[in-house]
Formats: structure tokens, C-alpha cells, sequence
């Protein structure tokens, strides 16, 4: 099934992160929020065809922080994943370590193109 986000869902999406902003905050913390209310505005639109979130596989909640995750923050939505190494695969633990998913996939494209035959079976 395929979700179509229309524009009166952006408006009211945009209206809530502007009617959450906190109240009596120091200098540094609203300029800090203004600062991230301008980032996420200027992704918002994306929510249209989905965010692009990086994930890490240590941890459910565990994300490389992009300007997407600011969304999520601003509306108070807990960000979750589910794709989580099996702590019992020891190769594959050590493997991908504290890697994110974007500094794996190019871990992978560097060993296959590498000389070092090592390093090409490593890459998969």
C-alpha cells in the first residue's frame, strides 16, 4: 500500500515543531533550537518519499547523526531499528564492529575492489 504525505501534513507537521518550542531557555539553547528548527525544515519535505536514517548495528536506538534524526528530536519520537548483529556470530561481530550501515556497504565496495585477494574475500 502505498502512503501519499500531502502537503496539509507537512503544514501540520511544521505548525507542531513550531508550537513545541520550549519555553523560558537560555541564549545558547534557543539559538541551538532555532538553528535545528531550520535544518529540519529544510529536510521536512523529504518525509514525502522517506527519511534517509543511518543506522548502527550495536543498538536498537543506535544511529549515525544525521540531519533527518533532527525530526524525529523536535517531535519527541523515539527512533528505533531492528537491524541488530547477533552477539553470538563472533566473526561477524568482529566484522562490523561500531561500523554504520553507510560506512559498511563501503567497506564492502573497498575490499572487493581491492589487489589484496585478503581483503576481497573479507569484502564478501
Amino acid at each position: 500500500v502505498l502512503e501519499i504525505v500531502t502537503v496539509s501534513q507537512f503544514l501540520f507537521t511544521g505548525d507542531y515543531m513550531l508550537d513545541a518550542k520550549p519555553k523560558e531557555i537560555s541564549e545558547i539553547q534557543r539559538l541551538n533550537y532555532e538553528q535545528n528548527m531550520s535544518d529540519a525544515m529544510s529536510i521536512l519535505h523529504k518525509l514525502q518519499t522517506g527519511l534517509d536514517v543511518n543506522v548502527r548495528f550495536t543498538g536498537v536506538r543506535v544511529f549515525e547523526y544525521t540531519p533527518e534524526c533532527i525530526v524525529f528530536d523536535l517531535l519527541d519520537i523515539p527512533l528505533y531499528h531492528g537491524w541488530l548483529v547477533d552477539p553470538q556470530i563472533d566473526d561477524i561481530v568482529k566484522a562490523v564492529g561500531n561500523c554504520s550501515y553507510n560506512q559498511l556497504v563501503e567497506k564492502i565496495i573497498s575490499c572487493k575492489q581491492s589487489d589484496n585477494s585478503e581483503l576481497v574475500s573479507e569484502g564478501g
